[in-house]
């Protein structure tokens, strides 16, 4: 079995080492409880899936499993009762012999007689085949989609070196920006355009109100009561933020990813900037006939 292993900046080494099949297969009663992953004798530190790391870099690595106990017969749970037709002990093969015949009667008298199994151990052979990077990504970061030949879709060792992409950019700073403070609107796809449209509503530089009237219920008509309300302004923005972000290993789109972040949302920091009294947001101020509006 070939085993993969990557040196990380720390000098810590991570070793893919999947669990060997002689310990049984994942969902079955029968699967041996794995008890350690050793490099040279040194417990590793498990880092998620099949990679396990360690301090140093190891020449032999084994993993430990302790099987279940096995079935060997049955006893009767209560001895008194004993008789020509139940004895007090069945082998295996008058269990299986006469299963079909008695049914759950068995199962009410008898009580299986378990013998514990010796401890497994299996050492990974190698060859030990060193990567260059970091180790995939876990269940708790962005996942990374690779560009490989059909052939190597399946090897999740070292698909996370190839070039890919981590999906949901877009998606991410959707939710991200709708959830901060001032934003009226954020959408993806707005009315055909392809990123995010996003509506920033701002108070002016010195606080302005004006007063608006009830309407009525029944007519829909103003009111002579009304309320005071803030005058603020809003600013609309198309922002052409791509739905994935594309590098040549898992690595080099984390830094990418982390960076667009940081990139659209002080985009979004700066438009938040307070408006001017004077030109009451528009830019310019107005005189004559000029008319702006504000909400």
């Amino acid at each position: 079995m070939t085993v993969y292993a990557l040196k990380s900046p720390d000098g810590r080494w991570a070793y893919h080492l999947p669990t060997p099949k002689e310990f049984g297969t994942p969902g079955f009663g029968s699967r041996a409880k794995v008890t350690g992953v050793l490099a040279d004798d040194q417990p590793m530190e498990h880092l998620h899936g099949d990679w396990w790391a360690t301090d140093h870099e190891a020449s032999r690595l084994t993993a430990t499993a302790q099987p279940h106990a096995k079935t060997v017969g049955y006893r009767l749970t209560d001895p008194s009762a004993e008789s020509a037709r139940f004895p007090a002990t069945l082998s295996l093969e008058q269990w299986a012999e006469r299963s079909d015949r008695e049914g759950d009667t068995l199962w009410e008298l008898y009580t299986n007689v378990h013998e514990e199994q010796p401890p497994l151990e299996h050492v990974y052979e190698g060859p030990v085949v060193v990567l260059e990077g970091r180790v995939p990504p876990g269940p708790d970061e962005p996942q990374w989609i690779a560009d490989l030949p059909q052939l190597l879709t399946g090897r999740s060792e070292y698909r996370h070196l190839f070039p890919g992409k981590i999906p949901g950019l877009r998606k991410h700073l959707h939710q991200t920006i709708k959830a901060m403070r001032g934003i009226r609107h954020c959408f993806d796809g707005y009315d055909g355009y392809t990123g995010l449209h996003v509506v920033v509503e701002v108070d002016f530089d010195h606080p302005q109100t004006r007063w608006v009237a009830d309407l009525s219920r029944r007519t829909g008509k103003p009111l002579k009561t009304g309320r005071t309300v803030r005058s603020t302004v809003t600013r609309n923005l198309n922002l052409p933020v791509p739905a994935d972000v594309h590098a040549d290993t898992y690595e080099a789109a984390l830094s990418a990813w982390d960076e667009q972040v940081r990139f659209w949302l002080g985009v979004i920091e700066s438009a938040q900037v307070k408006a001017c009294s004077a030109c009451h947001g528009t830019g310019h101020v107005h005189d004559g006939a000029e008319q702006y509006s504000t909400r």
